[in-house]
C-alpha cells in the first residue's frame, strides 16, 4: 500500500508539489493574519479597594451583569488593594461610573462589577481605565465579626 502511494506521489512532477506547498503556505498566512486582525481590542483598568476577600486573577469584570473582562492582577499600593485588568473596549463605559465587588449568591464566586453612570464615556483610544468610586466587598465573615463586636 505505501509503495502504490509512492509511485503515484512520485508520477507528479516537481512543479505540482511546488504549487502545492506554495498554496497550503499561503493558507496559512492568511489564516493567521485573520486571527491576529480579528483579535477583540481590549482596554486596561485601574481600580483601588480596601477589601477584596474572594476576588482573585482571572474573576470575571461585568458591566451591568454582563460579562466584559476579567482581573489580571491584585497588588497592596499606598495600603490599599489596586485591581488591574482587561475589559473589551466594545463597550462604552461612562467616566462617573462605580467599580464594586460582589458575590454570585451568599458564598458565591465573587467579581468586579461595574455599575454604569450618566457621565460622558471614558475615551476608548486611551487604553487606561481608572475607577475613581469603588465600594469594598464584603463577606459573612466580616459581618459575624461585626456582630461579635457588639455584643462584646
Amino acid at each position: 500500500m505505501a509503495a502504490q502511494i509512492k509511485i503515484e506521489l512520485d508520477n507528479f512532477s516537481s512543479s505540482f508539489h511546488l504549487k502545492i506547498g506554495f498554496m497550503f503556505l499561503s493558507a496559512l498566512f492568511i489564516i493567521y493574519f485573520l486571527f491576529n486582525t480579528i483579535k477583540p481590542q481590549i482596554n486596561h483598568f485601574k481600580a483601588h479597594f480596601n477589601y477584596v476577600e474572594g476576588l482573585d486573577i482571572g474573576s470575571d469584570v461585568k458591566l451591568a451583569g454582563i460579562p466584559i473582562g476579567k482581573v489580571t492582577n491584585l497588588e497592596i499600593n499606598n495600603g490599599l488593594i489596586a485591581v488591574t485588568g482587561l475589559i473589551n473596549n466594545e463597550f462604552a463605559i461612562p467616566k462617573d461610573s462605580i467599580a464594586s465587588i460582589r458575590s454570585d449568591g451568599l458564598f458565591g464566586k465573587k467579581s468586579l462589577l461595574i455599575n454604569p453612570g450618566f457621565d460622558n464615556f471614558f475615551d476608548s483610544s486611551n487604553k487606561n481605565i481608572t475607577f475613581i468610586e469603588t465600594i469594598d466587598s464584603y463577606s459573612i465573615d466580616m459581618f459575624l465579626r461585626y456582630l461579635k463586636n457588639i455584643n462584646e
